[in-house]
């Protein structure tokens, strides 16, 4: 459990390999995010919290998984992390998260779809992490709007920018594929106060334009619903989060907007449909009728 923590549904394992996060203090730190948090609570309660899970751990916990997942319903894995600006052991982000991708792919070649969530990393970085194995690749945009995206997500901001960010996604389809490019944004996270929008339809059309920007482009985005986190400034400033009414008219154009550029549910995410998701953010699948 130390280890591989979570698995989604039996279908999605996730790998935690890096707790901790180089986007540092309040002027870097994404401001809905408490990874950093999270590991100054776990060690001041002197709790168990590796912050570098050693690669060979992660081959024993996936050796376990297999041998007792006989009906292989686990079909992916999602090695994910802080985001890395210098080095941790020696090793830019594309070699840090790298070096598990290629140990797992060496040791059980073919067995799960990989998948890695890290930053949106230059062309030569991107093709490393598919040498290594990856699959998929989440180098997630968080939020559309520039003023937004400066403000929340200023160490992002400060070490790419907004343009550089998106610029690297679109490049990364030339790597992956764009189907297999699918950057996450953070529903909800544009109506938090004081910056954000302050009525439903701004909202919805801010984001309906950087899903246009990305599907039109064969990039199909997803997104997990911002649940405000009480130790981050926005959780502490917005408890509620965004109401219901953005999160059911995202799914209205998340879906019309995938339909209109006829694409359909990103892979790598199991069945689609109501009642169907496998995926613990489960909206936007059980939102999409699947093909017949």
């Amino acid at each position: 459990m130390e280890v591989a923590p979570t698995i989604q549904w039996g279908y999605l394992i996730y790998l935690t390999a890096f707790r901790v996060c180089q986007y540092f203090g309040a002027k870097e730190e994404c401001q809905y995010c408490d990874i950093n948090h999270n590991w100054r609570q776990h060690k001041a309660a002197g709790r168990p919290y590796t912050g570098v899970k050693p690669v060979d751990e992660i081959l024993e916990a996936l050796e376990i998984i297999d041998k007792y997942d006989t009906a292989k319903t686990s079909q992916a894995y999602t090695l994910t992390g802080g985001s890395i600006t210098s080095h941790v052991g020696g090793k830019t982000e594309a070699d840090f998260y790298g070096q598990y991708a290629q140990a797992i792919e060496e040791r059980f070649p073919g067995r799960w779809i990989g998948k890695v969530v890290a930053q949106a990393l230059p062309r030569a970085d991107v093709q490393r992490f598919h040498d290594y194995g990856i699959r998929i690749y989440h180098p997630n945009y968080e939020v559309w709007d520039k003023k937004l995206f400066e403000l929340y997500c200023p160490g992002k901001e400060r070490y790419v920018g907004r343009e550089e960010w998106h610029r690297r996604i679109l490049e990364s389809a030339e790597v992956f594929g764009p189907r297999n490019v699918i950057p996450n944004f953070v529903a909800g996270v544009e109506m938090a106060a004081p910056h954000g929008f302050t009525t439903v339809d701004e909202a919805i059309d801010s984001t309906a334009e950087g899903l246009q920007y990305f599907m039109s482009r064969g990039i199909t985005p997803r997104f997990t619903t911002w649940c405000p986190e009480p130790t981050t400034p926005l959780g502490k400033a917005n408890p509620e989060g965004a109401p219901l009414e953005y999160h059911v008219r995202l799914l209205e154009v998340y879906r019309a907007t995938m339909e209109a550029n006829g694409l359909s549910s990103p892979p790598g995410y199991g069945p689609a449909g109501p009642g169907n998701a496998v995926f613990s953010v489960s909206s936007f699948m059980d939102s999409l009728t699947p093909a017949t």
